[in-house]
């Protein structure tokens, strides 16, 4: 076997600059031939995240599989381990160390986990991926320097802490 030749960059140039209309023409054909491939693909890309064995499709399951039953404005917390299972002593302990912050956290009404019974379903079969929904209050609390955190009304913190 004979070692590979190396490119002749300034030749290559050379040659590109006395065939400029040429190499034009080549590059504006490529581009068509490409735009015709797309167009001819139409929309058989799949971007839903359910339609893939992906993570964020595991993650949209788990999610759809225990609804919202709280209402007015909600958001979840998801939370997901590379090593062991969200239910491991310091993995739990960190969520539910963060769940609490957010329970504290103004405009916040309640915080449901997934470390109680009923919050079992929040946590996914593998046990790498948990999820808690946060609902917030319907008023959001106004910005006052007079305004004591003891004057927010109670918040329910159900399933926020480890046990």
């Amino acid at each position: 076997m004979s070692p590979e030749r190396p490119v002749d960059v300034p030749s290559l140039a050379r040659w590109c600059h006395r065939y400029r209309l040429a190499v034009v023409l080549v590059w504006v054909g490529v581009l068509l031939a490409l735009g015709a491939g797309v167009g001819a693909a139409g929309s058989a890309f799949g971007n839903s995240p359910t339609s893939q064995n992906t993570d964020s499709a595991k993650a949209t399951a788990l999610l759809r599989r225990a609804s919202d039953s709280a209402a007015g404005k909600s958001g979840r917390v998801v939370r997901q381990v590379d090593g062991g299972r969200v239910t491991d002593p310091a993995a739990e302990r960190a969520m539910a160390s963060a769940l609490d912050r957010i329970a504290d956290a103004p405009g916040v009404a309640s915080v449901a986990g997934p470390f109680t019974a009923a919050g079992r379903a929040q946590v996914s079969e593998d046990g790498r991926t948990a999820y808690a929904t946060v609902a917030f209050a319907a008023r959001w609390p106004t910005r006052r320097s007079n305004t004591s955190r003891t004057s927010r009304p109670p918040r329910s913190r159900k399933g926020c802490t480890s046990h």
